[in-house]
């Protein structure tokens, strides 16, 4: 039997997402979700989670997406343009890395700061994952595995979507963040296995990425090998709202109908998946 956890990133970004992600869980087949520390509705988020206790929580790491900071933009000025806000994306990011512009020390009193405050509300923590998966860039990993021990978190996500998924059908621009991506994840495996840390056999959701369609989702579902997999989604209430205000381009309503449509969890029965969530991984 496949093992499969359907996780919803972004709890905590905007009412709209944490709405959609509780009926997502009380209503479909979504088992667990990311908590931004930085979000505008983390605490809205938090009393949701605490509501719903068989929901997976996990910690979603955020230096990017033109969101705040937990610490002040005085303590992380590297990190933060003139309005206190992160970069809008990873290749802005990359590029302030690459010039020489990143203070690793305050990369890691923010993250350090994020899981901190996380962990503080009490919620049972059952994984790491971030926010455009910064966390695979091989100076933020290092540091992601220091905080992992140092919080005794032990399971994570590992984005490597297979190189061959989709390779005709999507775009070039998709393939070329997903191969780039997927390089990056395979390299941490060694440390992940030394570490003993835990990651599931399989991931999906990057050629997808804010657009799994119940067609989407389906085609996932019939052709998964055998293993444990992961498949990141974005479900949200209403596209309308959500897009007044992040310009991603997502369809974060289909999103939701996917993980609540009946055509999903009746394929689900059929082909014996099992939905759990980091939290039963050992």
């Amino acid at each position: 039997m496949n093992r499969v956890i359907i996780n919803a990133d972004d709890f905590g970004i905007h009412t709209e997402v944490n709405q959609g992600i509780i009926e997502g869980f009380q209503h479909g087949v979504l088992t667990s979700t990311s908590l931004l520390a930085s979000g505008p509705a983390f605490e809205e988020a938090v009393a949701l989670a605490k509501a719903c206790p068989k929901l997976g929580i996990g910690i979603h790491l955020c230096l990017v997406g033109s969101l705040p900071t937990v610490l002040s933009p005085r303590e992380v000025p590297t990190l933060v343009n003139a309005d206190g806000l992160v970069p809008e994306s990873y290749a802005e990011f990359m590029k302030k890395a690459w010039t020489g512009k990143i203070d690793y020390g305050q990369v890691y009193d923010e993250l350090d700061a994020q899981i901190e405050k996380i962990m503080a509300t009490g919620l049972a923590i059952t994984h790491i994952d971030s926010h455009q998966h910064l966390h695979m860039l091989p100076q933020i990993w290092r540091i992601v595995q220091v905080l992992m021990k140092k919080y005794r978190l032990h399971r994570l996500r590992v984005p490597r979507e297979a190189y061959t998924f989709k390779v005709m059908t999507a775009s070039p621009v998709r393939l070329l963040g997903r191969d780039g991506l997927t390089y990056l994840a395979k390299k941490v495996i060694p440390d992940v296995k030394r570490l003993h840390f835990t990651a599931t056999d399989y991931f999906w959701g990057m050629i997808d990425g804010g657009h799994m369609t119940t067609a989407n989702l389906a085609y996932i579902l019939r052709n998964l090998p055998f293993g444990v997999h992961e498949i990141m989604m974005h479900p949200g209430r209403s596209t309308a709202v959500l897009a007044r205000q992040f310009s991603w381009g997502y369809h974060w309503e289909e999103e939701l109908q996917a993980l609540v449509s009946p055509e999903i969890r009746q394929l689900a029965e059929k082909k014996q998946i099992e939905f759990i969530n980091y939290g039963q991984l050992p």
